[in-house]
């Protein structure tokens, strides 16, 4: 078996006919009951994730991802077609407290379909909104905001001389 590499650098140059992208999404709260684990193909199967083999459910969704904005907030919308798992995802979601701090984790997976046992991308990302309709979940995230507090500091060559080349 070649390593991951090997066979991204083929899969990209060659795009062959029987390997194609996977995309799975893992959404968990400490409210919610299970970790939810979604897939766009249709049959359920098992994925390795660093908690070992995990079983992913089958579910009509779309992830778009995060595009190159000017802003830097990079944002992942999923939208999860709840038609078949409508009672139980609605039910879940409401197990989520309103007034809750606690964001909605959800990490990003892509896996080549020949070989579900190493993902070729990985993004832990937080819900930023979760909105619900008929028939449809929308979950938009974004990765954690971790240099939120500044530290009010402003820099000028008056007090850093070095920073005239950059200018």
């Amino acid at each position: 078996m070649q390593d991951l590499e090997t066979r991204l650098r083929i899969w990209l140059s060659s795009a062959p006919q029987h390997t194609h992208a996977i995309q799975t999404i893992e959404l968990s709260h400490s409210a919610m009951s299970k970790v939810w684990r979604l897939w766009r193909e249709p049959y359920a199967g098992e994925i390795t994730t660093e908690d070992g083999v995990v079983e992913v459910l089958p579910v009509n969704l779309d992830i778009t991802l995060a595009g190159s904005e000017g802003n830097l907030d990079q944002k992942f919308d999923v939208a999860i077609d709840t038609v078949e798992i409508n009672d139980l995802f609605r039910r879940e979601l409401d197990r989520i407290p309103v007034g809750t701090t606690e964001r909605l984790r959800a990490v990003y997976r892509e896996y080549l379909s020949d070989d579900l046992t190493e993902s070729q991308t990985t993004a832990v990302l937080q819900g930023e909104s979760v909105s619900y309709r008929l028939g449809e979940a929308t979950i938009s995230a974004v990765s954690p905001r971790l240099n939120v507090t500044r530290t009010g500091e402003t820099y000028t060559t008056r007090d850093v001389p070095m920073l005239r080349a950059y200018l």
